[in-house]
């Protein structure tokens, strides 16, 4: 499936190009028969923004292409999407697999709400294929999968982990966040969903929360029908921002790739900086995987410094380029000393008991120059 757009999938109302933002929580019918219309689906009217919006379905659209899904569906956050997919594949006594090093607050939900109601979690020690083989039997309704991982950005062998789910019927979900739809799409290597939170590089300018998941039709469908009923939609106004953002992610991604790159080739060859991850240098461990599924390696750059995490502290304070906050996919950098800016409720022996390393940064690259950024993060090791 393509991912651009031809003349007649442009089309909107009153032959706008950019999408109209359809400011409104209902839709108006002429008459009885105008209704009964609708009803028996002989026209394409919308009824009421709870289910269904034309400028969230425009954005839908739009990322149904990129994606190369059927369908698409908008979520009013990242968590949100997650956790509607959960409470619609699992029940109680259903069992999901997820791997320890993913998005927090997936993990969060995961061993919080989902025991709560009955679900059976599997955490895997890593996020491989090979970990998989550690389950002790029985059935698996959902495998859970990130490309890249965060923080630490390993990628798994998504081709043999949708292979092991399908062996088991377990619907397999990838999400692919860091990656985008411009450098990898879950779909195509049997991922039942692809999962975004929209908020990062899909939005792409940090004034947009949002959430997607995209899939065949049946099940984007059945999703559909239960967002109505929980209400976790998108308001018109950031469904404008989303397609907005989807129109130059390709470019956007392309770029801060490019910088990342020569980033994390500064990093690795500095002497006060203890390990890079970064799945386009050859050291790390999933390279050759990230080469074969990825055509550019994302924005994300995590490095460890040798000594405490008060090291790591310093840095954060040293540099004056990247902005000090949560989150990443923006056209500024931001870095985050991470187990203070994500742990911080449970502290750094509780990011660690996590497998996150008291010393790691998280470094999102944005649009700026790579030199400039280069030479504030030298000045910055200069002073430790």
């Amino acid at each position: 499936m393509s991912k651009n757009m031809r003349r007649d999938e442009r089309k909107q109302a009153k032959k706008s190009l950019a999408p109209p933002i359809f400011q409104t929580a209902t839709f108006t019918f002429d008459n009885s028969d105008d209704l009964e219309a609708f009803h028996s689906s002989e026209t394409d009217a919308f009824f009421y923004t709870r289910y269904g919006n034309p400028t969230n379905e425009a954005a839908e659209r739009r990322l149904a292409l990129m994606e190369g899904a059927e369908a698409s569906l908008l979520y009013a956050s990242g968590m949100a999407a997650v956790s509607s997919v959960f409470l619609s594949l699992l029940a109680p006594n259903a069992r999901i697999v997820i791997p320890q090093e993913s998005y927090r607050h997936t993990r969060d939900i995961a061993e919080g709400l989902l025991k709560r109601y009955g679900v059976c979690v599997d955490i895997l020690a890593e996020n491989t294929a090979e970990s998989l083989e550690t389950l002790t039997d029985g059935t698996v309704r959902v495998l859970f999968a990130e490309i890249p991982s965060n923080p630490t950005l390993r990628i798994p062998d998504i081709d043999r982990m949708a292979e092991w789910a399908r062996q088991r019927r377990a619907r397999f979900i990838v999400d692919s966040t860091i990656a985008t739809p411009a450098l990898f799409r879950p779909l195509e290597h049997g991922a039942d969903l692809a999962l975004q939170s929209a908020t990062k590089y899909i939005g792409g300018h940090n004034d947009v929360v949002a959430g997607a998941v995209s899939g065949s039709s049946n099940i984007i469908d059945a999703l559909r029908e239960q967002q109505a009923l929980l209400g976790s939609i998108l308001g018109p106004q950031d469904a404008f921002l989303v397609e907005r953002g989807l129109k130059t992610l390709e470019l956007r991604v392309q770029r801060i790739s490019a910088t990342a790159l020569k980033l994390a080739e500064f990093l690795e060859g500095h002497p006060k900086v203890s390990r890079v991850h970064y799945p386009g240098l050859e050291s790390h461990s999933d390279h050759q995987r990230a080469v074969q599924y990825m055509s550019a390696f994302g924005g994300i750059v995590s490095f460890e410094l040798d000594g405490n995490d008060g090291i790591a502290d310093e840095l954060v304070n040293a540099l004056q380029i990247p902005v000090l906050a949560p989150g990443f996919g923006g056209t500024e950098s931001q870095l985050e000393h991470h187990v203070k800016m994500a742990y911080a409720d449970i502290g750094i022996e509780g990011a660690e008991n996590r497998g996150i390393s008291a010393g790691l940064i998280r470094y999102s690259v944005g649009l700026e120059d790579f030199e400039v950024l280069r030479d504030d993060l030298s000045e910055g090791l200069k002073k430790l």
